[in-house]
């Protein structure tokens, strides 16, 4: 029996365990089923070229409810037929096909990685600057795309009734990321360790200061100390390594990297811990860097 093209289209999508898709990663799933299946095998003839090749089956398989569009989100839809994944669709799931060359961040990281008890309001999220920043659409190769145009990311205000705080990475700063599938599907997250290192450059956005070292707490006996220490001096900015080097020391977590910071380390300087808040007296001579905050809670993290 010949496959017809929405049902080779849903099991790729079940192959990938993928309850959400765009019209960009349809079209590239087709170009696949075409390529794997011999012409007896398939009802379609030709190899689809662009979005416009698919637009109407795409309505047929709506009309028939396999599929229904996302709300306020067009060119994105959702599967309701069923197949093997059975849970409730996510936020990052549906992020990731709406801008898929965007990284979650900060408070949404932490959450993702188990380093916090706060789960924010809005779903944080970073894109490249020049656009891709040299990234291509989880789940898809370079091969894929030859002869295609690659579809541009969009930064949706509100994904799921939830807003979305955006942030552009500058071309320089795209490192510290990997796509983890805990639901199967691929996710796009910065690392444990640059999201730690994020929340020293920008506690408000991981929820305070107090949430950041409770994480580095939590997340102390996993780390990579190696990456660490190399995000680190790839940022190039010296009151990071102060603040993750008095921390690093803090928890008795040794590397070699540390004896360099230490020497690139102003004295007599008003580092602070935080920056937006008020300057302490209480100080560290080694990392020359105000205390600005409550270091107690590096040692007793899970409280």
């Amino acid at each position: 029996m010949r496959e017809s093209v929405s049902a080779a289209i849903l099991r790729q999508l079940a192959r990938q365990e993928r309850r959400v898709f765009a019209g960009w990663r349809a079209l590239i799933l087709l170009r696949r089923a075409t390529f794997e299946l011999p012409d007896a095998g398939r009802r379609w003839r030709q190899l689809p070229r662009e979005w416009s090749d698919i637009q109407p089956v795409v309505r047929q398989m709506e009309r028939r409810e396999e599929i229904e569009p996302i709300e306020n989100l067009p060119g994105v839809y959702q599967v309701v037929v069923p197949y093997a994944r059975s849970w409730f669709v996510q936020e990052d799931e549906i992020l990731m096909e709406v801008h898929p060359y965007c990284v979650v961040t900060h408070l949404s990281a932490l959450v993702f990685h188990g380093l916090t008890d706060q789960f924010p309001n809005a779903l944080h999220a970073m894109a490249p600057a020049d656009g891709r920043g040299g990234l291509l659409p989880a789940d898809t190769h370079a091969s894929d795309w030859e002869g295609l145009e690659l579809p541009r990311g969009r930064r949706a205000e509100r994904i799921m009734n939830h807003p979305v705080q955006w942030r552009r990475w500058r071309p320089e700063r795209v490192f510290g990321l990997q796509e983890y599938r805990p639901r199967g599907y691929p996710v796009r997250v910065t690392t444990p360790e640059r999201t730690l290192l994020d929340g020293l450059l920008e506690p408000s956005a991981c929820g305070g200061i107090e949430n950041v070292l409770l994480a580095w707490g939590r997340a102390a006996s996993t780390l990579d100390l190696d990456d660490l220490v190399s995000m680190v001096d790839r940022f190039g900015v010296n009151v990071l390594r102060q603040r993750a080097g008095f921390i690093m020391d803090h928890m008795g977590l040794a590397h070699p990297g540390l004896k360099a910071w230490r020497g690139q380390t102003q004295r007599g300087g008003t580092s602070k811990m935080v920056a937006a808040d008020p300057y302490s007296p209480h100080y560290d001579e080694t990392w020359s860097i105000s205390l600005n905050a409550p270091i107690n809670v590096l040692r007793d993290p899970f409280g």
